[in-house]
């Protein structure tokens, strides 16, 4: 039986922005705009979207890409249930990421199977809530450099190597602590869209997996001196011992437990 019409909305803890997840059959909706910049990703079905005096005809694994205060206008096509997912990006989020407030989106439909697969991944992550202010504040940066794509990168050959160098030194001194790209941006000196670019490029991490990395070296060692994990993960950052469990098992391949045993 198919599955009813819903709308389902999603407001992180950490960031200003707002996501929803659709599925509709037969529906229509008139000319209207929206604040925000719109980033969405067809997972299935397919739909109108009437923009700028031209019609496109969006399907599964498309993106839509619409700037904040744009006219438009959409509606369902055949018979297949259109589901997709949307973040809602206001203008002064992504200006604090990239340091402009000229940005507009190259055109509204694109096709980019491996950008839209990110989003989605990033959209069902934020579903979770489970991110700290780092991860959230990460995610909307690369978020912000898939949408944007060659607006948002148009520096991107540009290089920082003393803004990188500040930033690791940075969280090597605080990867204990929870901070956010704000805070990492501001002691590297650069917006926080080059400075997460210009960090992953010099040294092949983001800095939310380095971030990881160290908490996990400090935690190796913490391990074998014998202390609690739930103090472990409480005095480097993790939101619980399951947590620590988890990450630990994945950059260690062996629980923390199981390292200590050998």
């Amino acid at each position: 039986m198919e599955k009813p019409s819903f709308a389902r909305f999603t407001r992180p803890k950490h960031v200003d922005l707002e996501l929803v997840a659709v599925a509709y059959r037969n529906r229509s909706f008139p000319v209207h705009i929206h604040d925000q910049h719109v980033v969405g990703v067809i997972e299935s079905g397919t739909e109108r979207l009437e923009i700028d005096g031209r019609s496109h005809v969006v399907g599964k694994d498309d993106m839509i890409t619409i700037d904040a205060g744009l006219a438009h206008s959409n509606c369902t096509l055949g018979d297949e249930t259109l589901r997709y997912r949307v973040f809602y990006l206001p203008p002064d989020l992504t200006q604090s990421y990239v340091g402009r407030s000229d940005l507009r989106f190259q055109a509204p439909v694109r096709s980019d199977a491996a950008g839209a697969e990110r989003l989605m991944e990033l959209h069902r992550w934020f579903e979770i809530g489970t991110g700290d202010k780092l991860e959230e504040e990460s995610a909307v940066a690369e978020i912000v450099g898939i949408a944007f794509d060659a607006a948002a990168g148009a520096s991107r050959g540009a290089q920082f190597p003393d803004a990188v160098r500040r930033a690791r030194h940075y969280i090597d001194d605080h990867h204990r602590e929870s901070f956010g790209l704000d805070e990492l941006a501001d002691a590297a000196g650069v917006s926080k869209y080059h400075l997460a670019r210009s960090f992953t490029r010099a040294y092949g991490l983001s800095p939310l997996a380095y971030r990881t990395q160290r908490r996990i070296h400090a935690a190796k060692r913490l391990v074998l001196s014998g202390a609690p994990l739930a103090d472990i993960a409480s005095d480097l950052g993790f939101a619980d011992q399951s947590h620590l469990t988890r990450q630990f098992q994945t950059m260690v391949g062996i629980s923390p437990a199981r390292y200590r045993e050998q």
